[in-house]
């Protein structure tokens, strides 16, 4: 569901995070003196050092470009997989935020239709029986995968 006119946001990094290494980047709004974080809802004061690397206009945050921020981040091992075995990497904490705003799903549609919540390499989540894709990938994480009965 989109709403009915377009937002404009900001992918940001925060002033404060200008030592870390990648620099993080948030997708925000723009409240006069303050951001507004989208995933977290939390308000920071502007600051001249913040980097602004990106302004979109868009009708749904499912439109916006996830990859330069934490929320999805291919190197980790947490993140949903797909039947398909496409992997959608994300802090272990940010499951049901990947959901909603990379995914644009509920985490209870995810489950229904078969993905696989992976918190570690031995600790993983599926409704359903893995298909291949997914038995091949999590294999290829090292995860350990029953055997098909």
């Amino acid at each position: 569901m989109h709403n009915e006119e377009k937002l404009i946001y900001h992918l940001v990094s925060p002033h404060i995070r200008k030592d870390e290494q990648p620099r993080p980047f948030f997708w925000m709004l723009d409240k006069g003196e303050h951001w507004l974080n989208i995933v977290k809802s939390l308000w920071r004061e502007k600051h001249p050092e913040d980097v602004i690397d990106a302004t979109v206009e868009v009708f749904h945050i499912t439109e916006l470009d996830w990859k330069k921020t934490p929320l999805h981040n291919q190197t980790l091992i947490s993140g949903w997989l797909s039947r398909e075995g496409r992997f959608y990497g994300c802090p272990a904490w940010l499951h049901d935020m990947l959901a909603h705003c990379v995914l644009g799903m509920k985490v209870a549609e995810l489950e229904k239709i078969g993905w696989v919540r992976i918190h570690t390499v031995s600790w993983y989540v599926c409704q359903h029986r893995l298909s291949a894709e997914q038995r091949n990938f999590l294999s290829m994480i090292g995860c350990k995968v029953p055997d098909e009965d």
